[in-house]
């Protein structure tokens, strides 16, 4: 992806404007980009069930339901507010005890501005699950993985000069899913591209920063058109204030109908701003195709100029100096948003995890959206990007979990780049490794790959695979080390058999002595504790091992799921905080711990008096990446929470206002829709979206105490996620 000022930088009817670029005294001037990228989030209809001819041209949807995407589904049930949770629901309490089965999207949309030579596409960053593409009645493709990104080119369907619809079709019917709560739905971004016949191929980029002092670029064009063009590329790297360095231009190739070519190039920059931590401070590199010396598409990747090594005997450094993982396990639910998280409530679940002295983040068990990297790449964390909790066999009785797909054969077209080495059909787990690794390469804050949690598959099936999926990384991404969190490692053959050579780094869960053993058996490796429990005393064992790497606890933060016989619960009691962050007593150990600054829980009281309102954030904006955490203290008189009320809190909106959602830290069955929300330990939330500019006003109510009020400023403006400490 771009950088994320571009992600909804155009939206409405597409106009392709062909204005070349230009180099002025150091700065880039683009009046537009040559590749168009249109946020294609807003104006869906929804349908909950099956809706049989949905996918037609001319089926009737006028009685749907209008929303924007992301989108889930299943979080707020067939009847919202209704309370969606129910103790017979097929997803059982692994999945939350929420609804699944099958949800329709259309979306109609005009091409009217498109010239006739581009090609479009659409792009979507993750849809739960077994997608079905249909564009004009076409069906376009089927993809079965939830959390992988795919981009289908839908040119010979598109009608270029007028309307169009597209109809997605997503089904979760076949349960339990997953080990812990998925969604449903288009829950992540959609966007249309359209581009010149002659353009940069799909994460076709990738950016390296040899010797912080270097930032080198490849790329590979594709000429779709019906004749062969002289092609070269130019790469123009701005810094973090935007100052643009001097254009680099590499020698024109001839790329025939139909080939592709590949060029590099290297911008030397000095005095760079490195990409650290505590200063995660990015360039932008935008990628121009030329053809005879015109420039036809371009693209601008984000890019931090770090080196990140692992040693055996002196475990990680960063930029030159030792770093430990003080890591994170997150599920990606945000507790009452479910998977459709706008980028404000994951920014604000980032920095709540970073005061607490968390410096990384491993993805549990599946791959993160591309929203979620930039924010770490902003923000400054470390992640562990892991491929699947699965690989052929089921950890359960889990028959609609990734096994099912894993060693399939992929369906054409995947959406996604061709799969290195591989010549004809090729399974599903080969097709998203290799989407995994080419759509996030080129995040400063990606520090490894984790090709699977727990892989319960016997060792000798286990072996080829991980061959293949550490081949894949090292021909895709060379030098970003690959792991993997190995299910009782000596039990399982790891120590001693191939998998310890095999992985870059040695990963294992709950089993320190082990990772610390086959970590120094010849040849010699970094470890890492991928996965442990809560016990601070972990943190003295990573200190003692320089080759240990760090460690990821159980959790970061509490998620939906894995609550099988525990209903009314609908969720474990993991995590160094609730769903709605408010800190536990474990995460005030670690932060001291891990010697971030000390904060203190609010005081108590005992006597409920009044309702206190008090929002994260006093400017919310009508984005839909936009949220404002309203937080209703059940206060006594002198404003101390009581910790020990569940009152029902009634929340109203008025002004250009929406609630979007109500929540607190309970983890017992309870909807998160309406207006309406039992407080937990003294506290509820309402979840307030602007729908236009002007003032908010916002009330919490509940029986026999003191109404809460408070005012928003509502705007217009998109949202712009900050960078380095913010919340």
């Amino acid at each position: 992806m771009g950088v994320p000022s571009f992600r909804k930088a155009v939206a409405g009817v597409l106009a392709l404007v062909l204005v070349p670029l230009t180099v002025v005294s150091g700065t880039a001037a683009a009046a537009d980009r040559y590749r168009t990228v249109t946020d294609f989030d807003a104006g869906w209809l929804f349908n909950y069930g099956d809706a049989s001819g949905a996918g037609g041209a001319t089926y009737n949807d006028s009685g749907w339901r209008k929303l924007s995407v992301p989108h889930d589904w299943s979080i707020e049930g067939k009847n919202p507010p209704a309370n969606p949770f129910s103790q017979s629901a097929p997803s059982t309490g692994r999945g939350g005890y929420l609804p699944s089965g099958i949800g329709w999207y259309r979306k109609h949309f005009s091409l009217a501005g498109v010239p006739a030579d581009r090609r479009v596409s659409l792009e979507f960053d993750g849809v739960m699950a077994n997608a079905s593409v249909y564009v004009n009645g076409t069906l376009i493709g089927s993809h079965p993985y939830g959390y992988t990104s795919f981009r289908y080119d839908i040119t010979a369907a598109a009608k270029l000069g007028g309307d169009n619809v597209v109809a997605v079709k997503t089904d979760t019917t076949s349960q339990p899913a997953s080990r812990y709560y998925t969604g449903a739905g288009i829950y992540r971004d959609v966007r249309l591209i359209a581009t010149d016949p002659v353009h940069i191929g799909q994460w076709a980029t990738r950016v390296t920063t040899p010797g912080n002092t270097t930032v080198h670029a490849e790329t590979t064009v594709v000429n779709e058109s019906g004749a062969a063009a002289s092609v070269s590329v130019q790469g123009v790297l701005s810094d973090p204030g935007g100052a643009a360095l001097p254009a680099v231009t590499t020698a024109a190739k001839t790329i025939a109908a139909g080939a592709s070519a590949t060029f590099a190039y290297d911008v030397p920059v000095s005095n760079p701003k490195l990409w650290d931590l505590a200063n995660p401070n990015l360039y932008s590199l935008a990628t121009n195709v030329l053809v005879s010396g015109t420039v036809v598409d371009d693209e601008v990747t984000s890019v931090g100029i770090r080196t990140l090594t692992f040693n055996a005997s002196t475990g990680m450094s960063l930029n030159g100096k030792s770093v430990k993982f003080q890591g994170v396990a997150l599920h990606q639910d945000l507790h009452g948003l479910g998977m459709a998280a706008p980028q404000r409530a994951i920014q604000r679940r980032l920095a709540q995890l970073k005061a607490l002295g968390v410096n990384a983040i491993r993805t549990a068990h599946d791959p993160p959206s591309p929203a979620f990297l930039d924010l770490t790449d902003r923000l400054g964390f470390l992640v562990l990007d892991e491929f699947f909790d699965v690989w052929t066999q089921h950890k359960y009785s889990d028959v609609g979990d990734y096994a099912t797909y894993f060693n399939k054969t992929a369906t054409s077209p995947t959406g996604t780049p061709a799969v290195p080495g591989a010549s004809g059909s090729v399974p599903w787990y080969q097709v998203d490794a290799t989407s995994v690794v080419m759509r996030d390469r080129n995040h400063p804050s990606v520090a490894m790959w984790s090709t699977g949690n727990e892989i319960r598959d016997p060792i000798a099936t286990r072996t080829p695979l991980l061959t293949r999926m550490v081949a894949i990384a090292h021909s895709l991404d060379p030098g970003r080390p690959v792991t993997q969190a190995l299910f009782r490692p000596a039990d399982s053959g790891d120590v001693t058999g191939a998998t310890r050579t095999i992985v870059d780094v040695f990963g294992g869960n709950y089993r320190p002595d082990e990772v610390i053993q086959a970590a120094k058996t010849s040849p010699a490796r970094a470890g890492l504790f991928t996965e442990m429990g809560t016990d601070t005393s972990a943190w003295t064992t990573v200190r003692n091992n320089a080759m240990v790497t760090g460690l990821f606890l159980w959790t970061g933060a509490a998620y939906l799921g894995e609550a099988d016989g525990l209903w009314p619960r609908a969720e474990p009691d993991f995590g160094l905080m609730d769903g709605v962050g408010t800190v536990r007593p474990i995460g005030y150990s670690w932060q001291r711990t891990w010697g971030a600054p000390t904060t203190s829980p609010p005081a108590t009281g005992t006597t409920a008096d009044r309702v206190l309102l008090s929002p994260d954030h006093s400017t919310v904006s009508s984005d839909v990446d936009d949220v404002s955490y309203v937080k209703a203290t059940v206060a006594d008189s002198s404003g101390r929470v009581v910790t020990g009320s569940s009152a029902p809190i009634t929340f109203s909106v008025s002004g250009p206002g929406v609630l979007v959602a109500v929540d607190s830290g309970s983890p017992v069955q309870e909807t998160f829709r309406g207006s309406v929300r039992k407080a937990y330990q003294g506290v509820a939330y309402g979840l307030v979206r602007a729908t236009g500019a002007g003032t908010i006003t916002v009330t919490a109510s509940s029986a026999g105490l003191t109404l809460g009020t408070t005012t928003l400023t509502g705007t217009t403006a998109p949202f712009v996620p900050c960078t380095g400490s913010c919340n």
